[in-house]
């Protein structure tokens, strides 16, 4: 188990599992393309507010991207090694 308490089986990760929505469904959130990434753990160190890392290093996504974090999720974003994180804002109608 990882020292946040978060952990996850290789089956999640293979799925791309995350923890469930929580909040506003007008909320951004981030997904990791799992194939790409390679366990670095930048983005939980850019935005620890809604990564935290498993037992491997993997990154876990904790829920959606607060306006206060989402600079740090876009930051995170743009300096994967691996190009494995997305953020997903939602459509504005």
């Amino acid at each position: 188990m990882s020292t946040t308490g978060h952990t996850a089986t290789a089956g999640q990760r293979a799925t791309g599992a995350v923890a469930p929505r929580t909040g506003s469904p007008d909320q951004p959130v981030l997904r990791v393309d799992w194939p790409d990434c390679r366990a670095r753990g930048l983005c939980a160190e850019l935005v620890p507010e809604n990564i935290v890392l498993d037992e491997w290093g993997y990154p876990l996504v904790t829920g959606p991207v607060t306006r206060r974090a989402l600079r740090h999720a876009r930051e995170a974003v743009t300096s994967c090694p691996h190009q494995a994180l997305r953020l997903i804002e939602p459509v504005r109608r």
